[in-house]
């Protein structure tokens, strides 16, 4: 389902081994597949996914103009990290944001849209319960942007993939730190339960609540 509402949303964009790239490695900072200060060489990336240099390039590059990535040197392109002031107003950002998005999303989400997101929730819980970060932060992903993609915002949407380009890689290294305990107790319950009940006001309360959560890892 994730693949097939990318695909809608990168309807008009030209089909070239760069975009394909760089949506590729979008998906991965947002999961938190890369983590802050971390080197990223274009031949690197070239061989990972069996381009040549010039797409793999193209795609940092765009990933920079975004904000995901920075050059440290004319050579050099790294995950950048990011202080606690800035994770701060990242989270901030994304609670007035993602909130908004959700409320205009409820409409749109169907029973079978619920049932995908405890599915999906269910291997989250699984991962927290196995330490496993990487299929957490992947799930985590997953479950946010079915709710935020049905939305069909323009405007608001991007955005939010911008904050989540930024948010993903601290985010999997405060994790990392803390543990999977850390992360135990989140409000994905509350949100499937409240779209149950057709309860929109309690859906964005805990949509809200779960990004909270992030905020209070900080303290």
């Amino acid at each position: 389902m994730t693949e097939e509402l990318n695909a809608r949303r990168d309807v008009f964009s030209p089909d070239t081994a760069s975009t394909r790239l760089h949506q590729a490695l979008r998906t991965r900072m947002c999961e938190g597949d890369f983590t802050p200060g971390e080197v990223i060489s274009i031949r690197r990336i070239a061989a990972e996914y069996g381009t040549s240099a010039m797409p793999a390039r193209e795609a940092l590059r765009w990933l920079v103009t975004e904000g995901a990535l920075v050059f440290s040197d004319s050579r050099k392109i790294i995950v950048p990290k990011l202080s606690r002031e800035r994770f701060q107003e990242v989270l901030y950002a994304r609670k007035n944001l993602e909130t908004e998005v959700s409320r205009r999303a409820f409409g749109h989400i169907t029973a079978p849209d619920v049932d995908e997101l405890v599915r999906i929730d269910e291997q989250i819980n699984g991962a927290i319960a196995q330490g496993d970060i990487v299929r957490y932060m992947r799930g985590n992903y997953q479950f946010h942007f079915l709710i935020y993609r049905l939305s069909q915002s323009c405007v608001l949407l991007p955005l939010i993939e911008i904050l989540w380009l930024q948010y993903g890689p601290s985010m999997r290294y405060i994790c990392t730190r803390w543990g999977a305990s850390s992360i135990a107790d989140d409000h994905h319950r509350d949100v499937t339960e409240a779209l149950r009940q057709g309860d929109q006001e309690g859906f964005c309360r805990a949509i809200a609540a779960d990004i909270e959560q992030g905020m209070m890892l900080l303290n």
